[in-house]
């Protein structure tokens, strides 16, 4: 498996959320280091305080996940720090605008960074957008 898989969570949408824990869960099981920034509305999905949590778009499918699992995002993304090299960053931007700290956010992040430095530090493995 060639070079890190480097996900940017954007969006605030629950399921792609959701989906890029499950893709990195899966990445960090078959030996993938993995690479997360997130960002901008995807931000409060990872606040501490539930009721900013509870404030992120839930469509039909996210929905069924959030009835149906056991295991929400942040329980995925935790597994997945413990079973690989997977690196979750916040953004300095969004953390500067809203006045957050690490402590402010679940404790899964290793560290705050810019944009510039995340896509300096990636190099050239995968990258996708959620």
């Amino acid at each position: 498996m060639g070079g890190s898989l480097n996900l940017m969570l954007l969006s605030g949408d629950y399921a792609k959320i959701h989906a890029a824990a499950m893709i990195t869960m899966v990445a960090a099981s078959l030996g993938q280091p993995v690479n997360i920034f997130v960002s901008m509305e995807a931000m409060p999905a990872f606040h501490k305080d539930e009721s900013i949590r509870a404030q992120i778009p839930q469509g039909p499918m996210a929905r069924l996940i959030v009835e149906s699992q056991n295991q929400n995002y942040l329980d995925i993304l935790s597994q997945a720090k413990e079973f690989g090299d997977v690196k979750i960053y916040a953004c300095g931007l969004v953390m500067d605008l809203t006045h957050w700290t690490l402590n402010d956010l679940a404790p899964i992040f290793d560290d705050t960074l810019g944009l510039t430095a995340f896509m300096g530090q990636v190099g050239d493995g995968l990258s996708l957008t959620f």
